[in-house]
């Protein structure tokens, strides 16, 4: 786990008053489990306290609900394992001279039987969480998808439920501040993905939304020199970054195990309405935008 006193250090707005005041409020949240990185949280919605605690009723909200993402993340579990060995999601040493973290996500099997979103998706969370709990907050982070090996095959896998539930989580729930987010694909799959993407992006997210035919485009935006070596950088290549990705997850396989129990409990939550979409399968209905926090 990070350490706090580190948080202190790296960034001047966080104080201790403010982390006090935020522990009070979760302790009187029942159905909220305990919360060692409210740093985490503070941090991501730029020191508002209100936003701060929507962001963290949904995170753990979002994560009770949604198991088919977020729960079953054992490195040892065979499906689990083989998703690890598709799909290569990893921080890239270097981060882009804003101090920006490049989050990698690329296929590295085309097998489109092999291929599941709401699998895939819980390896890019697994990365997120380990490093969030190993490193920390930083800066931003801006999200690469290196998704030139899917065919439409793989596009067609994607459903409308799960693309909400995603771009939800990315944008409300996941306590990083996003910079950038970059698809590298053939204009073909643009096609099916922006009619599924689209509609639920906030007008923010979307001037940060770029897609590319090419990592040539991408370096319009991203310094070259800090990307995988087999991708035209200096960095580690992407075998290399999948491989210690893989060992990684394996030898934190406990951590991840732990992580499946720090969920929303709906069961103890105090009478007040939770409103939130059912059509989304959490909560008993109404819109997030409405929730009572006090």
């Amino acid at each position: 786990m990070v350490d706090l006193e580190d948080e202190y250090k790296r960034n001047k707005d966080l104080h201790e008053d403010d982390l006090n005041t935020l522990q009070g409020w979760v302790q009187k949240q029942p159905h909220l489990p305990p919360i060692l990185q409210l740093a985490i949280f503070f941090h991501s919605c730029y020191w508002s306290m209100e936003q701060t605690k929507t962001t963290i009723e949904k995170f753990f909200t979002y994560r009770g609900a949604w198991s088919d993402f977020f729960a079953n993340q054992n490195p040892n579990n065979s499906t689990v394992k083989s998703h690890m060995e598709t799909s290569l999601c990893a921080i890239l040493p270097s981060p882009t001279p804003e101090n920006y973290k490049i989050v990698l996500y690329k296929l590295m099997n085309s097998d489109v039987e092999r291929f599941a979103t709401k699998e895939e998706f819980k390896i890019f969370d697994m990365c997120m969480m380990m490093e969030l709990m190993q490193k920390g907050t930083s800066d931003g982070c801006v999200l690469v998808c290196d998704l030139r090996e899917a065919t439409v095959a793989h596009a067609l896998k994607f459903d409308i439920t799960a693309t909400r539930r995603i771009m939800l989580y990315l944008q409300e729930a996941l306590p990083v501040r996003l910079k950038g987010l970059h698809f590298i694909t053939m204009a073909g799959i643009v096609n099916l993905l922006m009619p599924l993407v689209k509609p639920f992006m906030k007008k923010e997210l979307l001037t940060l939304l770029h897609f590319h035919d090419s990592y040539e485009s991408l370096c319009k935006f991203l310094p070259r020199e800090i990307l995988p070596a087999d991708l035209g950088g200096k960095g580690p290549t992407t075998r290399e970054l999948h491989e210690d990705m893989q060992k990684s997850f394996t030898d934190y396989s406990d951590f991840f195990v732990e992580q499946e129990s720090f969920v929303s409990n709906e069961s103890l939550r105090d009478g007040r309405p939770s409103y939130i979409d059912k059509d989304l399968g959490v909560g008993i209905g109404g819109s997030f935008k409405k929730l009572d926090i006090d």
